[in-house]
């Protein structure tokens, strides 16, 4: 059943991203993974409950490995959205605990810890990007959550330049965007969304790609 349901995982993934979670429907789904409709049903009694699972699955890893009772019911997510919401403050907590005591924290490091949080929530955070009208209650702690990463990861490359193991760049705002967009391009778009999918590159590979011309491009 585990294999059975990580096909299902990617595929509805893969299909609430690039079609969108209203224009998807149960039989797309099954087509994906070569079931029958009535199968897919086996699983979930509906196709939010497979978005959910897809949520949940994202903030808790394990989760899509647990045993179930078949078909998976509603009740297991009733408390998602706060868990989501919990997961982004969590967050936001960890990665800023560095900037109180900096000097141990390196440039490399700090890019490393970023890139994490980007690749491992990646698939969450494109469904709710991708499906506003669905997951608006989502929104608005999705939004404020990227707002404090930016302004994190400004803080950081401001504390590096004045330490002087980052470069000196006129616009750190504008740079604290550009480093944040190419790991997510690496850490989130290569795999789901991009014009040219390539799920064939492993997520160690596009984590030293990225990691390799980052450090580059900004260390001194």
């Amino acid at each position: 059943m585990e294999n059975r349901l990580k096909m299902i995982f990617d595929a509805s993934s893969h299909l609430f991203i690039n079609k969108g979670y209203s224009r998807t429907q149960i039989k797309d789904i099954a087509r994906e993974i070569g079931l029958s409709t009535g199968m897919l049903y086996v699983y979930f009694t509906g196709k939010r409950d497979i978005l959910n699972f897809i949520l949940k699955g994202t903030v808790e890893p394990t989760f899509i490995t647990k045993e179930f009772e078949l078909p998976i019911k509603s009740e297991l997510f009733d408390s998602l959205d706060n868990e989501i919401k919990e997961a982004f403050e969590r967050n936001m907590k960890t990665f800023s605990s560095h900037l109180v005591d900096i000097a141990d924290y390196p440039f490399e490091q700090m890019l490393s810890d970023a890139y994490d949080v980007i690749s491992k929530y990646g698939i969450g955070c494109l469904l709710i990007e991708k499906n506003p009208d669905d997951l608006g209650n989502l929104i608005h702690s999705y939004k404020e959550y990227r707002l404090e990463f930016y302004r994190q990861i400004v803080s950081y490359i401001t504390h590096y330049g004045e330490s002087g193991t980052f470069r000196q760049v006129e616009y750190p705002e504008y740079t604290a965007q550009v480093i944040i967009e190419t790991m997510s391009w690496w850490g989130m778009h290569i795999t789901n969304d991009a014009f040219d999918i390539q799920k064939d590159i492993t997520a160690e590979i596009a984590k030293k790609v990225c990691m390799d011309n980052l450090l580059h491009a900004y260390s001194i």
